[in-house]
């Protein structure tokens, strides 16, 4: 330690085993990495000035021709469907007969239920028997609903032709056939299978749709409750079911018949944004295009309601998910976006070679995205330049 006009020096000396002077020594041998990435970094400069200038002095043409500009915006999109949940009657076990997401008809089989404490222990061939004798009553009885709808549906007739005479009578001999066969069924169940009815269901399709069993929460959603619930339904988490419990509780939904016909899709724009609603659109997610019929929009304009009825399966698998909606598509004369110049007082214009010579064309611009625009004033064919 030194003191020099009053300042107190403190002399360090780097000992030669430790790791800084190790790395001192080998010094040499990082010279050339640290040439290689300064002329790396060199060329790369240079090449993005050569492209610069390349695009300066030769700019690239495109020919005017026929084309569609889209405006979109990113939104999130909260699904709402018609969905009608599937309970187990008692505790049981879960075996499905339909795959997941199958589109279903009305009378088809979905699963069957069978509860462990009151099962006489049947082996496979007995299960199959019962199934299919219970499937066989659930025909049975849907027969007689719609041969009943008819019946009356012939009697409310003021005047009944000899021919109707007819039908009502064929329509009574069968409903009595089918209520013998009934009656034989059930007596032929209980014989084999005594008290089938307190450990054994078949769960049977009421309504047509898609089967699923992956339960999120948001099953029970509609318009209305959406917009007056007390939290965000976007700020929400639906997460479905991955995994179908092989057994399920008395009450409790283990799956979901989702109706076919339609589903409303509720698009939130971002709080910046200010749009007209469209009266149709197009959905993208995932690459997939679906068109959107509008239904409506709230008070802040923020929320906008539409139809969506492809129900694909790209669709079905979420609850809640962001999505590009393309709200105006406008079709045209198309031009580069890049090709149009600005003027405060020749507006906008194209540079454009007529007759061997480029000059400048105004133009008037009907829409415009990032890529492309619609404009009229210029000939399809045309040759219009952008840098």
């Amino acid at each position: 330690m030194e003191t020099r006009q009053g300042l107190i020096l403190k002399r360090y000396v780097l000992r030669p085993d430790s790791r800084l002077a190790r790395l001192l020594r080998k010094k040499h041998l990082f010279r050339p990495f640290f040439i290689i990435t300064l002329l790396l970094l060199l060329f790369l400069l240079l090449s993005q000035l050569i492209l610069g200038a390349i695009g300066y002095f030769f700019p690239q043409a495109r020919v005017v021709d026929w084309g569609t500009v889209e405006l979109g915006q990113w939104v999130k999109v909260l699904a709402i469907r018609e969905e009608h949940l599937l309970t187990a009657p008692f505790p049981a076990e879960l075996h499905l007969l339909a795959e997941e997401g199958t589109r279903i008809r009305v009378g088809e089989t979905l699963a069957e239920l069978i509860r462990a404490d009151l099962n006489p222990g049947l082996d496979q061939e007995q299960r199959l028997t019962l199934r299919a004798l219970a499937g066989r009553l659930n025909q049975i009885e849907q027969e007689t609903a719609q041969l009943e709808k008819d019946l009356a549906f012939l009697l409310s007739q003021k005047q009944s032709p000899p021919a109707t005479q007819e039908q009502i009578k064929q329509l009574r001999t069968a409903l009595s056939l089918l209520q013998d066969t009934r009656t034989h069924l059930l007596a032929n169940l209980e014989n084999n299978f005594p008290a089938w009815t307190e450990y054994y269901r078949l769960v049977v399709a009421d309504r047509p749709g898609f089967f699923s069993t992956r339960l999120d929460g948001g099953e029970e959603l509609d318009v209305f409750v959406a917009s007056e619930m007390s939290g965000d339904p976007f700020t929400q988490s639906y997460r479905p079911t991955q995994n179908v419990p092989k057994k399920v509780q008395q009450g409790k939904a283990w799956g979901k018949i989702i109706a076919d016909y339609a589903q409303t899709l509720i698009c939130r724009l971002p709080a910046e944004a200010n749009l007209e609603p469209p009266e149709e659109a197009i959905l993208v997610v995932n690459g997939e295009r679906f068109p959107l019929a509008f239904l409506a929009t709230d008070y802040t304009n923020r929320h906008w309601f539409f139809t969506e009825k492809t129900l694909a399966p790209t669709l079905l698998e979420q609850r809640l998910f962001p999505g590009y909606l393309i709200f105006k598509r406008t079709t045209g004369l198309r031009v580069p976006a890049a090709a149009l110049n600005y003027h405060e007082q020749a507006g906008w214009t194209v540079t454009t070679s007529i007759k061997g010579s480029r000059s400048k064309l105004g133009v008037e611009v009907i829409a415009q995205n990032d890529q492309w625009a619609i404009v009229e004033g210029l000939p399809i064919g045309t040759m219009v330049f952008y840098r």
